[in-house]
């Protein structure tokens, strides 16, 4: 039920429905337009003929020039006519009044009719009067043709009108349904190419060409043209990198065979060792790159299996601990004693672990604090230290390659770590997000549960 009222509350609010909306308003506007102008105009016709009748009416009376013969005439029309129709009263003067109703005279010479010995019509009259052979003479007719035009009329209001606004509002919503599919599928085609899915594209609109088919169109040559783009920049890098490393490696093992043919403590051994640190260093931005371009290729896919994160993560923590200690850093670990399991490739997500400890005392102070944690749910892991950490509105930039922070680029390093969790964790469905840890960074890994994982049991192993 609840999905349905979000799915209802999505399609009012799709420019699609509004539109249909719209346009079903001002059709029924119209029709109400219409038809209360012909009725206004058909009961201002009616009006005047009932004024007509009553006035040759009252004409008719004008030959009468004495009381009682206008008395007679008057309760003869009376015993002849309807009240519920026509009404006719005299008022002679000074005696009983005669017709087939009863006029009542209020101040201000209005008048009111009670029934007589009929009843009359509930719809109400029209009346005239006139001042003959010294008395009052009233004639009123119903205003039941009035009424009667009014039912006739929203009769016709309810059986054309209501109509015509369900067929208008049922197509209106089918057609604008459609649109909203259409412009739904364009919206998840868009988001899942900003999140960097560049294989997504749109089906065939078997639909005739419209503004919606040629944005999809264009949406489509977009991704394309972005795909080879991307795919030909990520060939040519790694392309480079496996080229030049080679070179590099020998260039290496030149610049040790020279050194190893310098005497120690020289100025010319101090400069080959700088030249083959500078080396090892290149050499290791390439082999980083290489690894990135690999993984964002899918190399690594066909290795993914399930496998118990918490028993990988003890392992690399385990390595690292006696590094850690010597760096003079504080390392702990809580995690299950079970579990969680996640589907993957446990040695990228070793070498994941390792390069977000590696950034840890990378760019901490001695003495800083490195806490990692696994959670069962949802399933993932957490590296946080209490350092400097990373302004918010440079986090989203440290997952580029090779962009380092200005206060980093004095300390070791290439500006890749980072880069290449992120493209294990895009391998991995995983979600990589960096935090305040208050202070310094927490850089947390969450991964898709695994249907029938193992539940995470027993308590957690605290590693120090």
């Amino acid at each position: 039920m609840a999905t349905r009222a979000v799915s209802l509350r999505h399609l009012i609010r799709s420019t699609p429905v509004r539109q249909a909306l719209v346009l079903v308003a001002v059709v029924a506007l119209a029709n109400l337009l219409s038809l209360g102008g012909a009725y206004l105009t058909l009961r201002a016709d009616l009006v005047r003929a009932i004024r007509a009748d009553l006035a040759g009416d009252l004409a008719s009376f004008e030959i009468s020039a004495t009381p009682a013969a206008l008395s007679a005439i008057v309760q003869a029309r009376a015993r002849a006519t309807d009240p519920a129709k026509k009404v006719t009263v005299f008022l002679p003067p000074g005696g009983r009044q005669v017709g087939n109703a009863r006029a009542i005279l209020r101040e201000g010479g209005d008048i009111r009719l009670v029934p007589g010995a009929h009843p009359l019509g509930a719809a109400g009259y029209l009346h005239e009067t006139r001042r003959l052979a010294g008395g009052l003479l009233i004639v009123a007719e119903s205003l039941g043709p009035i009424a009667e035009l009014r039912r006739t009329f929203l009769s016709l209001l309810a059986f054309s009108l209501g109509p015509t606004v369900l067929i208008s509002l049922g197509v209106g919503v089918l057609l604008a349904r459609r649109s909203a599919r259409r412009v739904d599928g364009i919206e998840d085609t868009l988001d899942r190419l900003s999140v960097g899915d560049l294989s997504a594209r749109l089906p065939p609109d078997p639909a005739p060409a419209d503004d919606l088919s040629r944005i999809g169109a264009g949406v489509n040559r977009l991704a394309a043209r972005q795909e080879a783009a991307t795919e030909a920049l990520r060939q040519v890098t790694a392309d480079i990198a496996h080229d030049l490393r080679t070179p590099l490696q020998r260039i290496s093992v030149l610049i040790q065979d020279l050194r190893a043919r310098l005497p120690d403590e020289s100025e010319p051994a101090e400069l080959a060792d700088r030249a083959s640190a500078e080396v090892d260093r290149a050499v290791s931005v390439f082999r980083a790159m290489l690894e990135i371009a690999q993984i964002e290729g899918g190399q690594a896919s066909a290795r993914v299996q399930p496998f118990d994160l918490g028993l990988t993560v003890r392992q690399v923590v385990e390595l690292y601990q006696p590094s850690v200690e010597d760096a003079g850093h504080c390392l702990t670990l809580d995690c299950p004693r079970t579990g969680p399991t996640v589907r993957g490739e446990p040695s990228l997500i070793a070498q994941a672990l390792a390069n977000l400890i590696e950034n840890a005392l990378r760019h901490t102070p001695e003495g800083s604090r490195i806490d990692i944690a696994v959670s069962a749910d949802p399933p993932g892991l957490s590296v946080a230290d209490d350092g400097p950490g990373v302004p918010e509105d440079e986090r989203g930039k440290v997952l580029r390659r090779l962009y380092r922070l200005e206060r980093s680029r004095t300390t070791p390093g290439h500006g890749l770590g980072l880069s290449l969790v992120a493209a294990i964790a895009g391998l991995h469905d995983a979600s990589l997000t960096l935090e305040d840890n208050a202070p310094g960074l927490r850089v947390r890994l969450v991964f898709p549960p695994e249907p029938g994982g193992l539940a995470a049991t027993g308590s957690s192993d605290p590693a120090r």
